[in-house]
């Protein structure tokens, strides 16, 4: 009887101790309006800090993240020449805080692992707990290259994520905001695991289990059959009745089939000149950037320095039409060669429309576009064009409308001129008086040097 009362009071003792730290939170909220949370732990600020009794742990977070980042940042001199650079240095860092295994410590002895990753991916408010009085928010150490796990494969987001005591499978995938349906047959994974110095220890290939317990470091490649339904498309514009985007398969269409989604070519087009930009999506990968690209075309190069503005400008062409080129006059016939040409998936067609001119341009009187006639030469399109100027230079150029070749033209080399071809006469140049004289000054004073020399060589 006596233990049953001992009991007893012991229970109602218990009950009301934790009645009153119960009762003293609410006083302590309803008079203040506020509660203490302190922060300790690999974060951007530690303390304690006043909360609002309806604040969850990741609202309490962010703003806590968003005052300790200004304060930091105002740290940084804007006077500093290297001001940007330190800011972006500044900002990378302190913005990879753990946001996982937070652990949350209640007055009364509960401990509650917190992970904010999953609540802000899920939603799920069991993840973000509202704070009470005294709480203590405790964040892990954490080194983003030692402290992960990896998930590639059949999944919406492969990524590298913070790795937290007790991971399986299925919390990866979470993580990777869940399995991708575009992939069929996802029934099998690999987990891909390390010795401590780094080398490969085992490939666990099994069925796919979602209660799999992972390993710090582990990478999981989620296996599916790959999807190839893509959006493949490429676009023609110019003289086809309807320019705009086609639609492709996998492996492409034959150019004849693609004009047929166009409405066909126009009789005003010119298929002789009709271009093709292959892949006009290939040079998007950072690993074939610009740069790239010519620092590896110029790292063994030879060319003389006054050629090198001409190639730069070349390889810039390079660089932005792609690889092909091609003439479109056999679409004139009904029969094609299916493997001849074949637009691909990021191509772009250009139709131009008939142009039966040619332009004619630099130190003539009028320049400007004069009217083909077939089987006349560069000298009736000048005389067309008003003449040549008072500065013209004793040269022609001929600039071919397919190629943009440069031809010189004169009497024994008597260009035949197309319909599109451009002529050009160049400026003869200003010589005054002070070149000459410089000139004459220059080659004096190889003259005198070598002179110099012979006279010394024969005093010895």
């Amino acid at each position: 009887m006596k233990f049953k009362i001992i009991l007893i009071y012991i229970l109602i003792m218990a009950t009301s101790a934790f009645t009153q730290v119960d009762l003293k939170e609410k006083i302590t909220s309803s008079l203040s309006g506020t509660i203490s949370v302190t922060i300790s732990g690999n974060f951007i600020v530690n303390g304690t800090f006043s909360a609002s009794p309806n604040e969850r742990v990741d609202q309490f977070i962010t703003r806590m993240f968003t005052v300790g980042k200004a304060q930091m940042v105002g740290m940084v001199n804007p006077q500093d020449p290297q001001y940007e650079e330190k800011l972006s240095a500044l900002l990378r860092e302190i913005e990879k805080y753990p946001n996982r295994d937070i652990t949350l410590k209640r007055i009364n002895g509960d401990i509650i692992k917190i992970d904010l990753l999953k609540f802000r991916l899920t939603g799920n408010f069991d993840y973000n707990p509202y704070l009470k009085n005294d709480d203590v928010l405790i964040f892990p150490k954490y080194d983003e290259l030692k402290d992960f796990i990896r998930i590639e494969g059949a999944v919406n987001n492969p990524n590298r994520f913070q790795y937290m005591e007790g991971d399986k499978v299925n919390d990866a995938i979470i993580l990777a905001q869940g399995l991708d349906p575009a992939y069929e047959n996802v029934n099998e994974m690999e987990i891909y695991r390390l010795t401590y110095d780094g080398d490969i220890d085992t490939i666990i290939k099994l069925p796919l289990n979602l209660d799999y317990k992972l390993n710090r470091g582990d990478r999981i490649r989620i296996i599916g059959k790959t999807p190839q339904r893509r959006d493949y498309t490429a676009y023609i514009a110019g003289e086809v009745y309807q320019p705009g985007t086609i639609i492709l398969p996998k492996n492409g269409l034959v150019l004849k089939d693609a004009l047929k989604q166009v409405g066909g070519v126009r009789e005003t087009a010119d298929l002789s000149r009709t271009e093709l930009i292959r892949g006009a999506n290939a040079f998007r990968s950072i690993f074939f950037s610009e740069e790239y690209e010519e620092l590896m075309m110029r790292r063994m190069a030879n060319i003389k320095t006054e050629d090198s503005l001409n190639f730069i400008i070349d390889n810039k062409l390079r660089f932005s039409r792609g690889v092909a080129a091609y003439d479109f006059t056999k679409l004139k016939s009904e029969i094609v060669d299916p493997d001849t040409v074949i637009v691909n998936d990021g191509d772009y067609i250009f139709v131009p429309k008939i142009i039966d001119m040619v332009y004619v341009f630099g130190q003539v009187n009028n320049f400007g576009y004069v009217k083909y006639i077939p089987g006349k030469n560069y000298k009736y399109y000048i005389e067309q064009a008003g003449g040549l100027g008072l500065t013209a230079k004793n040269e022609v150029y001929i600039i071919k409308s397919k190629s943009r070749a440069w031809l010189l033209a004169n009497e024994k080399n008597n260009v035949e001129i197309e319909p599109g071809d451009f002529i050009w006469i160049p400026k003869k140049p200003i010589r005054d008086f002070d070149y000459y004289i410089e000139r004459v000054g220059f080659i004096g004073s190889i003259v005198t040097g070598i002179m110099t020399t012979l006279i010394l060589l024969l005093k010895k």
